[in-house]
């Protein structure tokens, strides 16, 4: 792909298509949040061991589960700024600029808080295993 082509392809699908990007990704990430929620649901039901318990904190502690949590909370983010734009459109604030509103609000300060609450996730993974 050329850079032409490229930048053809960004100039096209930033501002164009950024209603359908917002659209699709709230249906994905309604998803995903509904599933995780059965899963936790579901989990919590079967954590009335003392043992089970103990065991499934020891698996809330390894690395992997700490960046699914880090994915979790990309996926909160994402979902509930876009909503929140989605509310403001579907009430007339910011019809026209709707698509600027998209990248600024839902991607951008999403970003920001994203790693405001990643980085502290992250620096308090145990590489090394749990304890």
């Amino acid at each position: 792909m050329t850079t032409s082509t490229a930048q053809l392809l960004v100039r096209k699908y930033r501002w164009r298509y950024a209603g359908m990007i917002g659209y699709y990704l709230q249906r994905v990430t309604g998803l995903a949040l509904l599933g995780y929620l059965l899963l936790h649901v579901h989990t919590i039901n079967l954590l009335k061991d003392p043992a089970k318990f103990d065991e499934a904190l020891a698996t809330f502690r390894s690395p992997l589960f700490k960046l699914a949590e880090i994915g979790l909370l990309a996926t909160v983010i994402l979902h509930a700024l876009n909503g929140i734009r989605l509310t403001m459109v579907d009430c007339g604030v910011g019809l026209t600029k709707q698509r600027q509103i998209f990248w600024c609000f839902a991607i951008g300060v999403g970003a920001i808080l994203f790693l405001a609450g990643a980085i502290p996730m992250l620096m308090h993974i145990n590489f090394q295993g749990a304890k």
